[in-house]
């Protein structure tokens, strides 16, 4: 499939133009940020060696703030605009026209991205986490995979939907269980190691290792985790735009 980057970039201006009219887009990245800085203030500063258990404020605001920017931001952002053309019959339109399909969701995808990792970086601070307890490359790689696969489950939700109360539908039991992730791994061990094996698991296990008590080792299950649920959620996503008559190549 040839890809046009005059059209990818055409279709990334005019969603740079949408999210600089409308701001609401920016709401959830911007309440995970606040609400992980008010929390901060509110509990207590424990870890590992005053509580006498693996636990760190700090890594379980951290963790917490990750999964609620990725997971509610990155994918209420990438349906909710999905759905609402498809309500609008301006998706097949688009579709139909001179842009492919993978020139427009490339082209959509680019800025809400760029969104996620930004916030992915400010809630380093947020949190109360030192950067020189932060692996950059690691927690990056990681954050951005993680971001990636939200913003296809996205699209999944949005393809699917039929209009955006639809697509709210859909993804709350998706957002419930993935923003969740931090406090039942915590509570439950035999769930926590089943959630191990779902990318929200795999960004609690990150930030609950950003401390100055611990250090992230890259190991085979997490680095499995992330490309299954990454090609998973990508072919699951080809199949169904396919399916709904929307690629035009």
């Amino acid at each position: 499939m040839n890809l046009s980057l005059r059209k990818i970039n055409a279709v990334l201006q005019l969603r740079l133009k949408l999210i600089a009219g409308g701001l609401s887009i920016l709401f959830t990245p911007i309440f995970a940020l606040l609400f992980v800085i008010v929390m901060g203030y509110l509990m207590p500063e424990l870890d590992g060696t005053e509580a006498g258990a693996p636990f760190s404020t700090s890594g379980f605001l951290l963790s917490f703030g990750l999964i609620f920017n990725i997971a509610i931001a990155g994918i209420s952002m990438s349906s909710s605009p999905i759905a609402e053309e498809k309500e609008k019959h301006t998706l097949r339109v688009l579709m139909t026209s001179s842009v492919k399909g993978g020139e427009y969701f490339i082209g959509s995808m680019i800025p809400i991205l760029v969104i996620l990792v930004v916030t992915n970086i400010l809630l380093i601070p947020a949190s109360g986490v030192s950067f020189r307890d932060i692996p950059i490359p690691t927690y990056l790689v990681i954050t951005t995979a993680a971001s990636l696969i939200s913003i296809i489950i996205g699209y999944i939700i949005g393809v699917y939907a039929k209009n955006q109360a639809q697509a709210s539908i859909v993804s709350t039991p998706i957002l419930i269980l993935l923003t969740s992730t931090p406090v039942l791994k915590m509570f439950n061990e035999d769930l926590g190691n089943i959630l191990n094996f779902t990318y929200g698991g795999v960004l609690a296990n990150l930030a609950d290792t950003l401390t100055p008590y611990a250090e992230y080792q890259w190991n085979l299950m997490d680095t499995s985790v992330l490309i299954v649920w990454l090609a998973a959620s990508l072919g699951l996503f080809i199949y169904m735009y396919k399916k709904n008559g929307l690629d035009s190549d």
